[in-house]
């Protein structure tokens, strides 16, 4: 455990800074703070806020908020100890650009053009197996749905593990930075003559759900909404079904996602509740040691 003096070194890197190296860029000011569309959820009215002065965030879309350690926790999905690792090897912006909204209209992150995939490959890279296995997701699974993607971001160059959607689209990690290319959807694995359909919100979660329990294919017919914007797409199938097993994420967003399977009318099996009711997602009850 590093002493506290460093622990507050770290919590002194600029918030600002690093989101503008993920590509995110404030909207405009509201008071003294500046306001962001979140890089964790897709949304229409931006709702995540920074204050630079306290080096602090909100997004209110979740009610998260804290400091840079928290957020790269909240961004990631990574652990405290992971998240100062990062934070130890961040390099910031010497000298941020001078931030102007005068006829700006920024994008939410994975919703604009700025993210540009240049190769897909195969999950080969050690980089990013080692970082999937951190997030206690097994080699051989991740290879069978992930691919190793090369992409741009502004000027930067880099590669992170790729999930495809059902439009071609792909969700991006790596342990620095998550976003998505255009277009945006689910990722649907259906099992011929299932009665029970499996929701998960993102990638990891189903990933970590088959880790759990040892699988290597959904024994349901399985939908990875990528996010809990894209519901609202599956709601009208779900009548073709008993029983939805639902695993979101224990926040606002993930309750209110629940509860719109449930207003189908169709039975909702809650897997937050019975797996992980002190995690925030089913990632982090993997990664916890506690199955």
């Amino acid at each position: 455990m590093l002493p506290q003096e460093q622990i507050e070194s770290i919590k002194r890197v600029s918030i600002v800074s690093y989101l503008l190296s993920l590509g995110v860029k404030p909207v405009k000011y509201s008071g003294v703070q500046l306001v962001y569309f979140s890089p964790k959820h897709t949304e229409n009215t931006p709702s995540f806020f920074v204050h630079p002065d306290k080096n602090v965030f909100h997004d209110y879309t979740t009610d998260e908020r804290g400091d840079i350690i928290r957020l790269v926790c909240y961004l990631t999905g990574c652990t405290f100890p992971k998240a100062v690792e990062i934070l130890q090897k961040f390099e910031p912006i010497s000298q941020p650009p001078t931030l102007s909204f005068s006829g700006q209209k920024a994008e939410p992150t994975g919703k604009g053009s700025k993210l540009i995939i240049t190769d897909v490959r195969p999950l080969e890279n050690r980089a990013l197996l080692n970082y999937v296995e951190d997030r206690c997701i097994p080699p051989l699974l991740a290879k069978k749905y992930l691919r190793e993607v090369n992409y741009k971001l502004g000027r930067r160059r880099t590669f992170g593990v790729g999930f495809e959607n059902d439009k071609g689209g792909f969700e991006v990690r790596n342990p620095y930075w998550k976003g998505s290319t255009s277009p945006k959807w689910i990722t649907a694995f259906p099992v011929a003559n299932s009665s029970t359909i499996n929701l998960f919100e993102g990638f990891f979660d189903f990933l970590s759900c088959c880790a759990c329990f040892e699988l290597t294919e959904p024994r349901n017919t399985t939908v990875i909404l990528n996010s809990t914007a894209n519901l609202r797409h599956v709601l009208d199938s779900l009548k073709n079904y008993k029983q939805a097993n639902v695993y979101f994420d224990n926040d606002d967003a993930g309750r209110r996602a629940k509860q719109m399977v449930a207003d189908t009318g169709i039975k909702v099996f809650d897997g937050a509740a019975k797996y992980y009711p002190n995690h925030n997602d089913f990632n982090g009850y993997l990664t916890s040691g506690r199955y």
